[in-house]
Parts: structure tokens; sequence; C-alpha cells
């Protein structure tokens, strides 16, 4: 009876887990400026059927085909992409802790309360809750690469569910470009356990070589009949292999040696802090244990072996891209689900541990009350401390004030007022435009979209040319570029919002980087915008004399300097 009660148990246990993540993703609410890239693009597509930033210029400045596409079919219903955003963000969210929860099961090998544990530190953990919401693709991928997981692991005993791990894979490397590495780690995994018991069985009884199943081929048609088409397709329209932001963020040459050594420290610096953030820094031992406690050939060293191999190589590959510029490390999140897989089965084997040792010691009963207590306490301990670190990680990365970066890396605070200062920009010079103005801008996120520009950004996300010719530097993630003047000028721009100031007073201050652009026939413009709330309400950019250029809120300043 108790273990009938402890097995519905799990189910109250992972629906707990839903409500506490949904609520601690409501705590952050937010949608990034990042993902407004993104809508612009679905917009247009919804709105014109082209997956562009400007209409006509196929210029691939995201990295996001499926989410984008499927926000861009959302529009078309008339459901906006803000909204929609962070209702699919948290459902995949959801998702995932039950994915998780299934891929526990299958580890330890029978239904347990153990099975809810990582369903319920990923509820905990703030990175898991702030970018269920941000509005970004995050939870999307670590739910495709969570089913991916399940269906490798489930595999071992079903080997149809290597179909499943084939669709999942597809999609994944559909929704982030780091989607085929996932594929080969995963891939790479599979043929060497086929490898190793087919050489354990041929050292005892020679037989057939090694050949690929009729689920293995099913499942390679299945990749690549979804990922190949979609590649081929993207290649032609866009007329590179990789997305645009590849090419801004990981190739060109540096403009002194250093930054790329500067990015490396950064980027050890960013899995540094999510150990410690996490603190799977203290709890590294318990979750080495949860994977190396594992006989060989079972669902739980498959899933050991997977996990360990797929964060070597994703955080060696996070390690040379310097990171991200995002504070919560939404470019690691399938590290969140593996840490709380790993953390879980380690902490339970610690259990059932301690109950052996005690029947060794005191004998079987001794062993079996040790053992009914010991795992309760052992996970309720887990849960509450990590509960308790995380309410403060979330309390701090909402607090007003808390804007400084940490190395090149954001605070969600900072973000949040960020993105809604650009809104507020866009939405209060909407309607002030004329089709034919061209606008260089610093980020080509809410401001753009809102106000329904047309453009390029300085970073070059959605720049061909900054991309592919400009060198890097910056060792910032995401930031390695900037337009010179000369190639923003080729673009032959009506205003130029990415040299700006936002202040407190009317008086327009002198920009630091106005000089060329004033001497190509540009004015400062100041507008009054209410509403902002970092740096003032008053914002002064550039905008070519020429077009005499009037929206509600402009300043025109008679004073002195």
């Amino acid at each position: 009876m108790a273990e009938c009660a402890a097995l519905r148990g799990r189910w109250v246990v992972l629906g707990a887990a839903a409500i506490a993540l949904a609520a601690h993703s409501l705590a952050y609410n937010f949608v990034t400026d990042d993902a407004y890239i993104s809508f612009v693009f679905s917009r247009n597509l919804a709105e014109h059927g082209e997956l562009t930033f400007n209409l006509g210029q196929p210029v691939e400045g995201y990295t996001s085909f499926l989410w984008t596409f499927v926000l861009g079919v959302g529009m078309i219903a008339g459901v906006p992409p803000d909204y929609a955003s962070r209702v699919l963000g948290t459902a995949c969210g959801l998702a995932t802790l039950y994915a998780a929860f299934r891929l526990a099961e299958r580890a330890l090998g029978r239904p347990t309360l153990w099975a809810a544990v990582p369903a319920v530190l990923l509820a905990c953990s703030s990175g898991f809750a702030c970018w269920s919401s941000g509005g970004l693709e995050t939870q999307l991928y670590t739910l495709l690469v969570t089913v991916a997981l399940d269906a490798l692991v489930a595999a071992t005993t079903r080997p149809r569910a290597l179909r499943r791990l084939g669709v999942a894979l597809a999609l994944a490397s559909m929704t982030r470009p780091e989607g085929p590495m996932v594929a080969a780690v995963l891939g790479a995994v599979w043929i060497s356990r086929r490898l190793i018991a087919w050489l354990r069985a041929r050292a005892s009884t020679p037989g057939p070589g090694l050949r690929p199943t009729r689920d293995e081929a099913l499942a390679l048609a299945w990749f690549f009949g979804l990922w190949a088409p979609w590649f081929a397709w993207r290649w032609w329209y866009y007329g590179w292999p990789f997305p645009n932001t590849y090419y801004v963020k990981a190739s060109g040459p540096w403009v002194a040696p250093d930054l790329g050594h500067q990015m490396i420290d950064n980027g050890l610096y960013y899995v540094w802090l999510w150990l410690r953030q996490s603190h799977l820094l203290l709890a590294l031992p318990i979750a080495i244990a949860g994977l190396v406690a594992a006989r060989p050939g079972t669902p739980r060293s498959v899933l050991a072996a997977t996990c360990a191999v797929l964060s070597a190589v994703t955080l060696a590959y996070t390690v040379s891209v310097g990171g991200d510029f995002m504070g919560l490390h939404r470019f690691i999140m399938p590290m969140f689900v593996v840490a709380a897989l790993a953390v879980t089965l380690g902490t339970e084997w610690v259990a059932g541990a301690l109950g052996r040792l005690a029947g060794r010691l005191a004998g079987r009963r001794v062993a079996v009350m040790l053992g009914t207590l010991a795992g309760p306490v052992l996970a309720v301990a887990l849960i509450a401390g990590f509960a308790a670190t995380q309410w403060r990680l979330t309390r701090d990365s909402l607090r007003w004030g808390n804007f400084d970066s940490d190395r090149g890396i954001d605070t969600p605070i900072y973000l949040i007022a960020y993105t809604e200062d650009r809104a507020t920009i866009g939405r209060a010079m909407a309607g002030c435009f004329q089709p034919d103005d061209f606008s260089i801008v610093g980020g080509a996120g809410a401001q753009p979209y809102f106000a329904r520009m047309r453009g390029v950004d300085v970073f070059g996300l959605v720049s061909e040319a900054i991309a592919h010719d400009e060198p890097r530097v910056r060792a910032r993630a995401g930031h390695t570029k900037f337009g010179s003047d000369r190639v923003l000028a080729a673009y032959h721009p009506t205003f130029v919002f990415s040299c700006y100031a936002i202040h407190r007073t009317p008086a327009p201050p002198a920009l630091p980087c106005q000089a060329f652009w004033i001497a190509s026939g540009f004015e400062p413009v100041t507008m009054h915008i209410p509403g902002l709330r970092l740096q003032g309400e008053y914002y002064t950019f550039l905008a070519r004399t020429e077009r005499h250029f009037q929206c509600p809120g402009r300043v025109r300043y008679t004073g002195t300097h």
C-alpha cells in the first residue's frame, strides 16, 4: 500500500514542479531584445511570405528557424509573437520537466519518486525559469535535446525508439546551430555502444560483421529526410552554408592577437559562473557518482556515457565561442537537464549505498529503516538547499539597479530594462518613417520591430557586409564585430541610431561618434520619449539633414550647452 502511494505520489510531485516552474517563470515574464530580431523575420513571413529582416534582402540574421517559423504561423493566426513566445517557452519548459521525469525513470529502471526530483530541481533553477520566459527558442531546443536523450536511452531496450531519436535531433538541428553537434555526440555514443557489444560477442563467438539495423537506418532516414532538405533550402535562399550570425560571432581575423585569448578566458569564466550559480561545484562529486555508478550495458550506463560526452563537448564549444552575453546561461540550457539528472542519480546512489552499508554493519532491520529514511531525507535536503540558493539568485537577478555586467554578461534585470526602453522608443517613433528610409541601429530587436524600421545593426547580425568583411574587434560573445563608418555609409542610411545618447535634460550632448556623420550631411536630433527608465527620457541620434525629420516628441533645443 505504501509503495503504491509512493508511486502515485511521484505524479503529485511532478505536478507540483510544473506549478512551481510556471510561477517561477512568471517572476521574470519578459521578452529580451534579441527575441525581437526573430519577430521581425516572423512578421515578414506572415505578412509578405519572406523570412527576411529587410524585404527583398535575404540575410539569415537569426539562428532559430523552427522557432521563428512557428511564431510566424502564429502571427498569421493573429497571435502576437511577444505573447506567443512566452507561452510556448513556458510550455516547452513544462514539457521538458516531463521528459526529464521519463528519462530518470528509464535510467533508474523502475517507477520511483526519485524520477520526479530532476523536474523539481529544474523548476527551482533561476536560469531554467528565466529562459522559460525571455521569448527565445531556448526551451524548445532544450526540450528536443531532452527528448533525444530519452529516445537514445529507451532504444537500449526498445530499438524502435531510435526513429524518435532521428526526428528529435532533426528538429533540434533546425532550432539551433548546435543541434548537429548534439546529433554527432549521440550518434557516436550509440555507435560506440554497438561496436563494444559486437567486439565482445565476436571474442566469444565469431559472427558476421557489424551492420546497421533497420531501426538505425530509419533513424538516419528520419534525420536526413527532415534536416537535409531544410539545410539545402536555407543555403539556396540565403546563399551561405551557415547563418549570418556564425560569421559575426565565430569567424574572421582578430585585429589584435590577444583578443582570441580573451574570448577563451571569457568562455571559461562563463562556464565557471554557471557551476557557481547552480552550485554544481559543490554537487559535482555526487553528480559524477551518479554517472559512474552504473552497470555496463544498462540504460543508466548509456545515459551516463551520453551525459558525460555531451557535457564535455558542449562546454568546450561554449568556451571556444566566449560563452554568452545574457545572464543565467540560456546558451547551455540542456546542461541544466544533464546536471539535474546526474545529481539526482548520484543522490539516489548515495541513499542506496547508506542502506547497504547499514545492512553490513547493523543487520537487515536497520538497513531497511535507514534505506527508507535516507532517500526522502537526502532528496528533501537536496531540493531545499538548492531552492534556497536559487530564490536568492532570482531575487538578485531581478533587483532594480543591478545593471552592471559581469565580464560582459548582462543581468536579467538589465536585459529587461534595456528591451523595455527600446520598445518604448520604437513605439514612440512608429509612423515617423517613410518607405525608403534606412537606419543603422545598435540592437536590431525591439526598436526596429515596434517602429517598423528598415535597417541593419552595427554588430552585423542582419548585415552580410559586416559579417563577412569586417574583422573581429571585441572579445565579447555575440559582439565581436562592429561596422566601420566606411561599411555603414555604403548603406546610404537616413538615420544613425547606433550613434546616440539617452540623457535626463533636453540639452543634446556631443556624441563622440558624430564627426564622420556630421561631415556626411547628418544632424543631431533629440526626442522626448516619456517612459524611458534606464538613463533619462531624452533620446539623441543622427538623421540626414535633407530628410527634415519630423516626429511627435522632437525637441528643438535653443539653450546653450
